[in-house]
């Protein structure tokens, strides 16, 4: 196959994801040739067995692929099992994204990384360019770009040319925040020894979570999610011993993030383990 389309699926059913209601609407003909779909469920519950033979007649893919792990396993190790199918290509999306004929037409074009303009509330958000948002297609500097992982598009060579230096591809110390940011660290640091070709071309929609409407739980679900991120950033990609790590958590409870402490031997591990609880 010469093209995966991965979709990871969390708490949905196939039929409630925006991303494979709008994939499997496509025409078949606009799909590139020789493309395969893996529909990765990581649960909670398992596809009934109407929601898999339905996925399995979607019309147009060389062949769908159903894989679930109920354990809701990290990103990173699915993208990286993902690889290891062999495609020359791997187009990555979440459960959430709009895809259209636009960014399967923006497929044709000739890059060992793509990544699309992504639209969340009307509006582009990604990808960001020496921090700033990028709002036209086009080439892109590999030592100075980052964004969401949904609509990546990514070539074996490359994967490759990652792994050889770092051992997998996606970050796998990382379970679901921070995996596209590690990655992108990643790629920034090839990038400054040795070319990398990466291009913006095409556009898709996507709910960003840092748009929604949250309760209270959900944002302190995020808040802590996102500060696991911080924790292993500075330890893997910035340089920082344990002890500053440990510092800097020190500081944050004492500041105004004191609901951390209930999540303090998690953090604690984290720092001494160097990867997420999950991963």
């Amino acid at each position: 196959m010469r093209t995966l389309f991965l979709v990871v699926l969390y708490g949905l059913h196939p039929a409630e994801s925006p991303t494979l209601d709008s994939l499997l609407a496509q025409p078949p003909a606009s799909l590139p040739a020789d493309s395969a779909l893996l529909v990765w469920n990581n649960g909670p519950r398992t596809l009934e067995d109407a929601e898999r033979q339905a996925l399995l007649a979607a019309p147009g893919w060389t062949t769908v692929l159903i894989e679930e792990d109920l354990g809701n396993p990290p990103l990173s190790r699915v993208y990286n099992q993902a690889l290891r199918l062999g495609a020359e290509r791997l187009v990555i999306f979440d459960q959430d994204t709009v895809v259209d004929g636009r960014f399967l037409q923006a497929l044709g074009q000739g890059a060992e990384l793509l990544v699309p303009l992504v639209l969340g509330a009307g509006t582009i958000r990604y990808p960001h360019q020496y921090k700033a948002v990028v709002t036209a297609e086009g080439s892109l500097d590999p030592q100075a770009t980052v964004t969401i992982s949904s609509g990546l598009c990514l070539t074996q060579g490359l994967a490759a040319r990652i792994a050889a230096r770092y051992g997998d591809v996606f970050d796998e110390r990382f379970a679901l925040y921070g995996v596209d940011v590690s990655f992108f660290l990643r790629v920034q640091a090839l990038a400054r020894d040795e070319p990398v070709a990466l291009r913006c071309a095409g556009i898709l929609d996507h709910s960003l979570s840092e748009l929604e409407a949250e309760t209270p739980a959900q944002r302190r679900f995020r808040d802590i999610e996102k500060f696991y991120v911080a924790l292993l950033l500075r330890l893997h990609y910035k340089g920082a011993s344990r002890g500053k790590v440990l510092r800097y958590l020190g500081r944050q409870l004492l500041g105004n993030r004191p609901y951390l402490y209930s999540v303090l031997p998690q953090m604690l591990r984290t720092i001494l383990s160097g990867r997420h609880p999950r991963a």
